[in-house]
């Protein structure tokens, strides 16, 4: 019989997090942490999984082995104090919600310190469940090339539009090769748009007769290298899987500190706690 396996993109979830439901960033000491506690339970409640995995990042070596400038457009600007404070207040609530996690929730928290969760995610379902029925739950597109090496098996619900996305039915890291994904600083191949990269890709011969030109074919085979997946089946030594028994005790003395007095009503506690009680450690 198979498990039901549920696979949350980690920082993806706490980033959403990161934002009021009414719009805005999140305020106050706790507000994240509240904010993902919540969703987290709402997500478990929605999806009834057997098991439930939050992979995390890892520093992405190997990507920028290959390519230094990969995410660098994430850098923080530290000449402005403001910017400054704000993610350090984010990022200390984000140690708050997977210290929590790991000591007190039945949860699996995923990481390998040079790898990152989209390989972890990968890893989970090429050889941990092979034979599993997994949703994933992340807003990142990057996750369709899980939907074409596993069809049918493997579901990517996205969480801000509230649906499932769909399979391509062409290779879709080949596709992103070409069109780029400024959010990773990944660059693509200059002139290449979304439709002329479907067009390629669904006439047959056509990216052949492409890859014969060195300026196509370098920032192409580049883009798919970084955007692929990294089979980490040599690394798996060094991926670390914390989880921990359901402690109630702690999590209700924990949001007694942080006030989380709405989550303490008798009503919302004790579904709080059905949730996590079906999940297998």
């Amino acid at each position: 019989m198979s498990n039901k396996i549920l696979i949350i993109d980690g920082y993806n979830m706490i980033h959403r997090c990161r934002f009021q439901w009414g719009g805005g960033l999140a305020k106050g000491d706790n507000q994240i942490v509240y904010n993902f506690f919540r969703v987290l339970k709402s997500t478990i409640a929605e999806f009834s999984p057997d098991i439930v995995y939050f992979p995390l990042d890892g520093v992405p070596q190997a990507r920028l082995d290959q390519d230094t400038s990969y995410k660098a457009n994430r850098k923080i600007d530290e000449s402005d104090p403001e910017v400054v404070a704000y993610w350090e207040y984010f990022r200390s609530q984000k140690r708050k919600i997977i210290s929590l996690l790991k000591r007190d929730y039945p949860v699996r928290v995923v990481f390998h310190p040079n790898q990152e969760c989209d390989d972890l995610v990968n890893y989970i379902i090429k050889y941990i469940h092979t034979s599993d029925d997994i949703v994933i739950v992340s807003s990142d597109t990057d996750f369709i090339q899980i939907l074409n090496e596993f069809p049918g098996r493997v579901k990517l619900y996205n969480p801000i539009s509230k649906k499932y996305r769909q399979n391509t039915p062409y290779d879709y890291v080949a596709w992103k090769a070409m069109v780029g994904d400024k959010a990773d600083n990944i660059a693509g191949v200059k002139g290449i748009g979304k439709k002329t990269a479907e067009k390629i890709l669904t006439k047959e011969g056509a990216l052949d007769e492409r890859l014969e030109s060195d300026k196509f074919r370098e920032p192409y085979e580049k883009s798919y290298n970084l955007i692929k997946f990294i089979d980490l089946k040599s690394e798996e030594s060094n991926i670390i899987i914390s989880s921990s028994d359901l402690d109630m005790s702690n999590i209700e003395s924990e949001f007694e500190i942080m006030q989380f007095n709405s989550m303490l009503k008798e009503n919302y506690i004790s579904s709080y706690e059905e949730e996590f009680l079906k999940l297998e450690r």
